[in-house]
């Protein structure tokens, strides 16, 4: 492991819905070895962190977001899918622990939006049709199988499985949970959104929108679907390092 360039921002890295830090694995070594510090985490309710994800709300996610930026930051932080949710509702309560917000096609919501409001935003039909009943009462899964196609069709089969393989259960509550969020606090942190052209789950129609109703000084792209830490992190490594 590379050690970590001085001056450079600490990097946290945060997971979309039925996802976990082991999304962002390659990510993470091929940042390291760019001399980044890097930490991917674990929202309350998936994978290793310890908690029933029927009870677990946006403010949890924030909450947890917030103290992890205060153990290392000013950070950059770093959000996936949902995890644009969890950033931004983080971002709120530790404000002065962000340099910088990154949203890697994912939700960039303005105060008082869900992520259930801004998906009823576009026509596609996204991963619906895959999500099922889950374990416990207040939660999903997600059938990989059938949300492949809208979340990964450019990966290979072998990293669809593996993808697939880290998919847990997802609270309701964090996808309806409405954000508060302030121009003081929220608003006053740099922002830069990292677009995917083909992705089907939030398409690109809904990326502008969402960038045009909260404006992102930096806009970068990338040519893939819409889990690019799984299909291009090398790429994706290579935007990251560069904000």
């Amino acid at each position: 492991m590379s050690a970590a360039t001085p001056g450079k921002d600490p990097i946290i890295l945060v997971h979309g819905a039925w996802g976990s830090a082991r999304s962002w694995d390659a990510l993470v070594e091929l940042l390291r070895a760019r001399g980044r510090e890097v930490q991917a985490i674990d929202l309350p309710g998936h994978g290793e962190n310890p908690a029933e994800p029927g009870d677990i709300g946006l403010a949890d996610y924030a909450r947890r977001v917030a103290e992890v930026a205060r153990s290392c930051g000013p950070a950059l932080l770093v959000g996936h899918s949902m995890g644009g949710m969890a950033i931004s509702a983080g971002a709120e309560l530790a404000p002065d622990m962000v340099r910088k917000l990154v949203y890697v096609t994912a939700f960039l919501p303005r105060d008082g939006q869900s992520l259930l409001d801004l998906i009823r935003q576009q026509d596609a039909p996204g991963v619906q049709h895959a999500v099922r009943p889950g374990p416990a009462p207040g939660c999903t899964v997600l059938d990989g199988a059938q949300a492949a196609q809208a979340l990964f069709q450019d990966a290979s089969p072998e990293q669809q499985r593996a993808a697939i393989s880290g998919f847990g259960p997802q609270p309701n509550r964090a996808q309806t949970d409405r954000v508060r969020l302030t121009a003081e606090n929220f608003g006053a942190i740099p922002r830069a959104y990292i677009t995917c052209t083909r992705d089907r789950t939030i398409t690109p129609e809904l990326q502008r929108a969402m960038i045009e109703a909260s404006p992102c000084p930096e806009i970068l792209s990338l040519d893939s679907g819409h889990v690019p830490q799984l299909t291009q992190p090398e790429r994706l490594a290579e935007l990251l390092d560069s904000l």
